[in-house]
């Protein structure tokens, strides 16, 4: 059946939103890159990319795409106290997971060694442990419907910076709120050919897959920020799903780990007004590369995602070798082999891209970043 005849797509007429994720997981496993300087704004570098997405350095916080974040500006002194409660408190560090830990990846020199953050959510996870140390502050950002893919706090010590670098990450954005920072202009954040100026209980929304650097001016006070990465706000619901649904299944490549990727992706689903549920997001990835396959341009038959048939029919003939014969599983394991053990172990482009720390941290959130770190 042809990708444009394909039942789901043509009720949901949603066709464009599968395409889409299902285009960006092509990209990034061919090793792909959109690079483009904007006139005027800066150099965009992506190996995670959606296309069609507006391109723009720094957004208005209140121009009306952002309402979660004018909702926290208004609560940032609850944030900031919880943070100073939670600065205070030995048991933190002691109890908590990934508390104030440096950058870990293969460019971490560039974020300096006194770069820390102290993790609340990651990649869509809560992280539970440490939500219990700053409940005043979750309970914030969610009651503030922000759409949330990390949340960690962030501290930048005087006299040091971040170089210019890249998230490689279109779809993903990055915000910034002002929780306990020196005096303005003292710390920035330059993105594209645009910077701004970090001011206590002020928002900042930026595309971050614009070569962009930090710099800490002060020399005495740190800068402490409530750092928040979410999903491009031009995305749709049933795009958010899919690609939230590709992060948690890369987390368990088993049969049973990506029938639960399924059954998340259902839940949710059920959050919003969609017109299709979150199993038929995943089934409409599956069937439009079987259709592909059919038509001989697919990239794999038995896509292997959590509903593989009990009995399949033996084939006609044996499948022909290489990645058209794969499913996808097959390709992102083989992909995740190869930049871990590449060249004998050595580190690879696109292991270097996609290498994120262990949990949250601001940077490269790659579509492949949780089955590839």
């Amino acid at each position: 059946m042809a990708l444009t005849t394909h039942p789901s797509l043509s009720r949901s007429n949603h066709r464009s939103t599968v395409d889409r994720v299902r285009d960006s997981l092509r990209f990034t496993l061919a090793d792909g890159v959109h690079k483009v300087n904007h006139n005027g704004k800066g150099v965009q570098e992506a190996s995670s990319y959606i296309a069609g997405l507006t391109a723009r350095p720094y957004w208005d916080v209140h121009g009306g795409s952002f309402p979660w974040m004018v909702t926290l500006e208004k609560n940032y002194e609850t944030i900031r106290d919880e943070l100073r409660a939670g600065l205070a408190n030995p048991d933190v560090e002691r109890l908590g997971n990934s508390v104030w830990v440096p950058a870990v990846r293969d460019d971490a020199d560039g974020y300096g060694p006194d770069w820390r953050t102290l993790v609340l959510q990651d990649r869509g996870e809560w992280e539970p442990t440490n939500c219990g140390f700053f409940p005043k502050t979750v309970a914030l950002v969610k009651a503030a419907g922000t759409p949330s893919v990390e949340v960690f706090f962030a501290k930048q010590a005087p006299q040091t910076g971040i170089k210019p670098h890249t998230d490689f990450t279109n779809f993903i954005m990055t915000s910034h709120l002002g929780l306990d920072v020196p005096p303005a202009p003292q710390s920035w954040m330059k993105v594209g050919e645009e910077t701004a100026y970090w001011e206590n209980g002020k928002g900042m929304c930026a595309d971050t897959s614009f070569i962009h650097s930090t710099y800490n001016e002060s020399e005495t006070e740190d800068r402490y920020v409530l750092i928040i990465r979410f999903w491009h706000p031009e995305l749709t619901d049933h795009e958010k799903n899919g690609v939230q649904f590709l992060f948690d299944a890369f987390g368990d490549l088993s049969p049973e780990g990506l029938a639960d990727s399924r059954v998340k992706a259902k839940a949710r689903a059920a959050l919003y007004d969609g017109s299709q549920t979150g199993a038929e997001v995943a089934d409409d990835f599956k069937a439009s590369v079987r259709a592909k396959v059919v038509g001989g341009t697919g990239i794999g038959a038995d896509l292997t995602l959590g509903d593989a048939p009990t009995s399949p029919p033996p084939p006609e003939s044996p499948p022909a070798k290489g990645k058209a014969a794969k499913g996808v599983a097959a390709m992102i394991a083989d992909a995740k082999a190869a930049s871990d053990d590449k060249a004998g172990g050595k580190k690879t482009k696109r292991n270097k891209r996609n290498k994120r720390k262990g949990a949250g941290g601001g940077e490269g959130l790659g579509l492949l970043a949780k089955g590839m770190k």
